[in-house]
């Protein structure tokens, strides 16, 4: 059964002691993961195990054994992310085009990287950084992209162009012609910031 309560997601996990005890638990997250229609992975807190393991199948299904990210890229891309603990819920998060793991049931590194043609790339790329933020107490909500909203400058200059509206009527004049305009009842929406 499927973990929903935050709370219990919240909670940092433990390292395995053993690679067969990682194993073990690897098997018990693939055989849940397949009782789902959509998912791609899966964090053992999910289902009520508080230890560094976790599963993504998109490709094929790949068991991580306390994984750590040790190396990603500067750069981010804006994903659509769902999670099996969250039915329903869909969030835009901001997730690195690569990353390098280090698991203890794989000789070397691992990488994922969104940045080839492949969509099913991309899915692992998020994917793995999902799971792994599981393990360590972090939800899809911690990594929302908030738009920010727009803020006009403190000043603006006589000669920018500013759109102003009396709801009849639209107008594009610099701003040192709209100041009577405004003053009149006239409302500014837009400023064009000569760059």
């Amino acid at each position: 059964m499927i973990i929903t309560e935050e709370a219990q997601l919240r909670v940092l996990c433990e390292e395995v002691k053993t690679v067969k005890e990682g194993e073990e638990i690897g098997a018990q997250l693939l055989t849940e993961l397949s009782k789902s229609e959509n998912g791609i992975g899966l964090a053992a807190n999910q289902i009520g195990i508080n230890k560094r393991v976790c599963v993504i199948n998109v490709k094929e299904p790949i068991v991580l054994i306390n994984p750590r990210i040790v190396e990603h890229s500067e750069e981010q891309f804006i994903f659509a992310e769902g999670c099996l603990s969250f039915p329903g819920q869909h969030i835009r998060t901001g997730r690195y085009t690569s990353v390098i793991i280090e698991v203890d049931n794989h000789e070397g590194k691992l990488s994922f990287s969104a940045e080839s043609e492949d969509i099913n790339d991309a899915f692992e790329c998020v994917c793995v950084q999902h799971e792994i933020d599981h393990l360590d107490g972090i939800t899809m909500f911690d990594r929302a992209m908030v738009a920010q909203p727009y803020k006009a400058p403190e000043k603006i200059g006589r000669n920018e162009r500013v759109t102003i509206t009396d709801g009849k009527q639209t107008k594009v004049i610099k701003y040192k012609k709209a100041l009577p305009l405004l003053d009149s009842g006239w409302n500014m929406s837009e400023i064009q910031i000569n760059t």
